[in-house]
């Protein structure tokens, strides 16, 4: 019975430092698988622009309308996706 406490906190633990970042892991793996033309993103560092193509792990990206400014990053560079929020 004494245990008890300490069962109970390392349980609460568990759930702050292991399952949130997994959750999280798990929303972002799925605003990747569904990336589409047209979504407007930002990248990690902090380049936002528009989806032009997706191949496998790379991504072309229109960051201007006005000189047709394209770039390639791959896909884990996609820190959000200004679309969907």
């Amino acid at each position: 019975m004494q245990f008890l406490p300490f069962i109970l906190l390392f349980v609460v633990m568990y759930m702050i430092l292991f399952r949130g970042p997994r959750k999280k892991q798990q929303q972002h793996k799925q605003m990747m698988q569904a990336l589409a033309k047209s979504d407007k993103v930002q990248t990690i560092g902090g380049i936002i622009g528009t989806v032009v193509d997706i191949k496998d792990d790379e991504i072309t990206l229109k960051s201007d309308e006005s000189n047709n400014t394209k770039m390639k990053i791959i896909r884990s560079a996609i820190s959000r996706n200004l679309s969907k929020d």
